[in-house]
């Protein structure tokens, strides 16, 4: 998937990604699990933004309408930043020439990796 950076800044990320025919489910809309992805990586560098390295643990998704349009555009906030963890949103909306229609909002916790990880 080739997305883009619209807009990375301290909380705030904005994220792109054209629609290809490989990521519609048979209805012709765009599969929850491409949304869920922009929902995952709009979250985590969202949170990267303020905690440097983390990983997602936590994350719920409604999806509200079908995403159809050329572009589906995630844009993540942090809403609360602790030591080791942040709390996110993102909504994603489907553009289909100017217009932006929100298809899903997702929240989710990110946590903060240290570097005395176990394997």
């Amino acid at each position: 998937m080739e997305t883009k950076f619209e807009k990375a800044e301290k909380g705030d990320v904005v994220l792109s990604l054209d629609v290809r025919d490989e990521f519609k489910q048979n209805y012709g809309a765009v599969h929850g699990g491409v949304i869920s992805y922009m929902i995952d990586v709009g979250l985590a560098y969202a949170a990267a933004s303020e905690i440097r390295d983390c990983v997602t643990s936590e994350l719920k998704i409604n999806y509200l309408r079908p995403a159809v349009g050329e572009k589906i555009v995630a844009r993540a906030k942090s809403i609360h930043v602790g030591s080791r963890q942040v709390v996110c949103e993102c909504q994603v909306f489907s553009r289909h020439a100017e217009e932006e229609i929100l298809v899903a909002i997702g929240i989710g916790t990110v946590n903060r990796v240290t570097d005395n990880r176990q394997n």
